[in-house]
């Protein structure tokens, strides 16, 4: 009877790249442990799923680094997906915990509602050097800031889920990724005159915060911004907007009573 590993023999690499890149990158990357062949296929799996850990966040930043800039980018086919999860982890450590290295409890300290700077760095690397063609980014009790004026400029970019960040002006025009089809935003803080896209036919804006002046905890009926979509076909939104306000709106020749839904 032929070992487990021996199964696996037949098939080409990129099908067991294939198979690794439905699960978790963390159970992945174990699988190096299975036999010689399996040490680096991790590098090619076309899909990287990572979830922050809130009591071993130094352990998370430096896998993810790992995982991302150990990644054979010559020769491993592009990303079919990015996808971070990240909890408190991923903040910044404050004034306190730099000075005397302790691992303190950030809800204590100002510097709790700010994401790390690397997420900037693997974003970035991820869409401009593995070529991602999905981006979501998750994050709890938190939001993240993007520090650069076009965060998710890419030319291969189809699908962004962001969940709990906070854009604003020049970060809402996704102009910079002509191919664009489909765009949710949910829980997130939106600050501009519009949210445009000349590619862009599904959005979903959930429970997001659009204007600067008023109560982030308060009900938000009218969406504070306008909608630069002309191919946009299917517009999902939270029951707390008014649906006719987006009718008016009329960002799309396409866009029917019929073609709105609540989340």
């Amino acid at each position: 009877m032929s070992s487990r590993g021996d199964m696996f023999d037949p098939l080409p690499d990129d099908v067991l790249c294939h198979v690794l890149s439905f699960l978790p990158s963390r159970e992945a990357v174990q699988t190096c442990r299975l036999a010689r062949r399996w040490r680096h296929l991790w590098r090619s799996a076309p899909a990287i799923r990572v979830r922050g850990e809130r009591k071993k966040k130094k352990k998370f930043l430096r896998f993810v680094d790992n995982l991302l800039f150990c990644r054979d980018v010559r020769s491993a086919p592009p990303l079919l997906s990015f996808e971070i999860d990240a909890d408190v982890d991923v903040r910044i450590a404050c004034s306190y915990c730099k000075q005397h290295d302790c691992d303190c409890d950030f809800d204590d300290y100002a510097d709790r509602s700010k994401v790390n700077p690397r997420v900037d760095e693997w974003v970035t690397h991820a869409l401009r050097q593995c070529r991602a063609r999905s981006l979501r980014a998750c994050f709890h009790e938190t939001r993240w800031k993007p520090r650069r004026a076009r965060p998710f400029a890419s030319p291969h970019l189809t699908r962004i889920h962001l969940d709990a960040v906070y854009l604003k002006d020049r970060q809402l025009n996704f102009s910079c990724c002509p191919s664009l089809l489909r765009l949710d935003l949910v829980l997130c803080s939106l600050y501009g005159d519009a949210l445009a896209s000349p590619s862009l036919e599904r959005l979903a804006i959930v429970d997001c915060h659009t204007d600067i002046d008023e109560d982030p905890e308060a009900p938000d009926e009218r969406f504070h911004m306008s909608l630069s979509t002309p191919r946009l076909r299917f517009l999902e939104i939270s029951d707390n907007y008014d649906k006719e306000q987006f009718l008016e709106m009329a960002p799309s020749p396409w866009l029917t009573e019929e073609s709105i839904s609540y989340y």
